[in-house]
């Protein structure tokens, strides 16, 4: 039987647009051939239009919406914490071919420039592998390597390598760090991902300070028809909102967020 965090990782991707899409034309393709034709069509245009609808600016407009929730903040402007958590998810692990482990976004770049600015004396590094993965470790362990790399004392980084989801990053990080009298933290994550992690992070028994990193949608200037025209990145952008806003009613409907 899956556990929760397996569910929660498959369950969701019936509904994503691109998944919904192909289930519509599968139906369609059954009322086809049982003669209802009428219905087939019907299925087929909707199929159509959760495509175009989906990778149409819609999503970017959506996207940008969830993603400034929380402003970012310069580095020099933040205030101080007893301790910067780093969530995992932005370093992905020596799974072959990769020889190295390798950094995904901005994250961990930001919690170092956190620290060497002086924000936090502590870095909380949580994140474990969602499934196991044999002979390598957890994700925090390669985090805590190229941070102590980019010159971070060893005995400033304390990690985090069971949790799987948000939720757990947030109750085996509040274990740890409660233990050691830290209360009101720096919580580093992707922009997007920041409402949910915030949530579930006060929700455990932080302070929390978001530290935003990872913005994805940018004003950088480009002719305006490229906007307007359907892609398959607005597309993903479609998936990546529909996931979040899942995830908060999830958590929500759970009592892990207020």
């Amino acid at each position: 039987m899956p556990d929760w965090i397996t569910l929660s990782k498959f369950l969701p991707q019936l509904v994503y647009p691109f998944n919904l899409a192909l289930l519509l034309l599968l139906a369609a393709l059954a009322l086809i051939m049982a003669g209802r034709r009428r219905s087939g069509v019907f299925a087929v245009f909707v199929a159509f239009a959760v495509l175009v609808v989906c990778a149409s600016p819609l999503s970017l407009m959506l996207y940008r919406e969830h993603e400034l929730q929380y402003p970012p903040v310069p580095v020099l402007s933040s205030p101080t914490a007893d301790a910067i958590v780093l969530l995992g998810g932005d370093v992905g692990i020596p799974v072959p071919p990769r020889t190295q482990s390798q950094l995904h976004g901005n994250r961990l770049l930001h919690a170092f420039r956190l620290f060497k600015a002086g924000k936090a004396p502590l870095i909380m590094v949580t994140g474990g592998n969602v499934f196991p993965q044999e002979g390598l470790y957890a994700e925090a362990s390669y985090s805590k390597t190229i941070l102590t790399g980019w010159g971070v004392p060893d005995d400033v980084i304390v990690t985090e390598s069971k949790s799987r989801n948000t939720r757990q990053n947030a109750l085996y990080s509040h274990q740890i760090l409660a233990a050691q009298g830290v209360d009101r933290i720096l919580l580093v994550t992707n922009a997007f991902h920041m409402p949910r992690a915030a949530a579930v992070f006060g929700r455990a028994g932080f302070e929390v300070v978001p530290s935003p990193s990872s913005f994805s949608i940018t004003d950088y200037r480009r002719p305006k028809l490229l906007d307007w025209w359907p892609s398959l990145g607005n597309l993903g952008k479609a998936q990546a909102v529909m996931r979040e806003k899942l995830g908060l009613l999830v958590y929500r409907l759970r009592g892990w967020t207020e």
